[in-house]
């Protein structure tokens, strides 16, 4: 059982994050709030510190306490928008543990879904959520950026537009809206893709690979390239080389172009952008038979299909990485002014 303080700490945060009172309004006297919830007076006087140390009031000397601006600001709601389980299964997970975790918290959560596979009708989705989470004062969004469609980046630039509008915060999951080395004004937050494409090709010279190759999907976002950025400098670092023949740009299903690229490049490893890819990857290779099903398979984020599969993958720490996306959208809301972070934890390698 909770101490009473903490019961009536939230009980109070849930009210003035819900709106009941504004910016002319002051919280009853710490002699009402102690008859109201039948304590003493020091037991709220512990709830009026909790208060003030979490940024939601003000306390002056023989005045009654007064809310924050970010308190009138923060409505109580988060938004985060994201592609289905279908599309990337990595998101799921992450979206559970940040609804948990605000819940905990005294956030309510609503979620948007990009249903669908359809790169347009994805892009035409988020719009209309990002426009949505707008008009219903969500105080901040956890937005997952779009890939894979023609013109990313104004795409990704137009959505976050409309919570500019609104003023409402954002951070985003994985990857920035625009390209590398270009920096956009909003917070990331993400694991370090590059050390993790280091540590799989590092791991896979150990074991005798000869010729490491990397998976790319036309139009992935820039985590991709910086796993296939640390899967190069493994592989150069060793004394080995590295070129287009090195790089399958191609879809994981795409067999004329898979039967190709082994032809040509005679790889003995294929670490692919995401377990996802690597999955179907693997099941090209079936089709294809031969030599093919004896090349050594590798992906990102250790989602269900890779534990299915028995793939060697980084692991993605989705509490982490919940936990610093929170934190970091809510000091948002408290400080919109910050300058823009990039916020990047380790991701373990998995070997199987």
């Amino acid at each position: 059982m909770r101490p009473c303080h903490e019961n009536i700490f939230e009980t109070i945060r849930r009210e003035i994050l819900s709106g009941r009172y504004d910016a002319t309004s002051s919280l009853p006297s710490e002699s009402e709030l102690a008859a109201r919830f039948g304590c003493s007076r020091p037991t709220i006087s512990r709830v009026t510190l909790d208060l003030k140390r979490d940024g939601l009031i003000v306390t002056r000397k023989g005045a009654r306490s007064t809310i924050t601006r970010y308190a009138i600001n923060a409505t109580g709601v988060l938004g985060i928008i994201a592609p289905g389980e279908g599309y990337a299964e990595i998101f799921n997970p992450i979206r559970m543990e940040l609804t948990r975790l605000a819940e905990r918290s005294g956030w309510d959560m609503v979620y948007g879904e990009i249903l669908g596979k359809d790169p347009k009708v994805m892009a035409r989705e988020v719009r209309r959520l990002a426009y949505q989470f707008s008009t219903e004062h969500v105080a901040g969004v956890f937005l997952q950026p779009l890939e894979f469609i023609h013109n990313a980046d104004s795409a990704n630039e137009e959505i976050v537009s409309y919570f500019d509008k609104a003023g409402i915060a954002v951070v985003l999951l994985d990857y920035d809206i625009l390209k590398p080395p270009r920096r956009s004004r909003y917070d990331m937050v993400g694991v370090d893709n590059f050390s993790a494409g280091l540590s799989v090709g590092r791991h896979f010279i150990r074991t005798g690979a000869r010729k490491i190759c990397f998976l790319c999907r036309p139009g992935a976002a820039a985590t991709v390239s910086l796993r296939m950025a640390g899967v190069m400098t493994a592989v150069v670092q060793s004394g080995g080389t590295w070129s287009s023949a090195n790089e399958l740009i191609a879809e994981p299903e795409d067999l004329r172009a898979v039967s190709r690229f082994l032809k040509l490049s005679k790889p003995d490893v294929i670490v692919a952008g995401n377990d996802v890819a690597a999955v179907r990857l693997g099941e090209t290779l079936r089709g294809i038979g031969g030599g093919a099903t004896k090349i050594r398979l590798a992906g990102f984020d250790d989602v269900a299909s890779a534990k299915k599969a028995g793939l060697t993958t980084v692991h993605q720490p989705i509490g982490d990485i919940a936990t610093v996306a929170l934190q970091t959208l809510v000091s948002r809301i408290k400080s919109p002014k910050l300058p823009p972070r990039t916020i990047l934890l380790d991701a373990p390698l998995v070997v199987r």
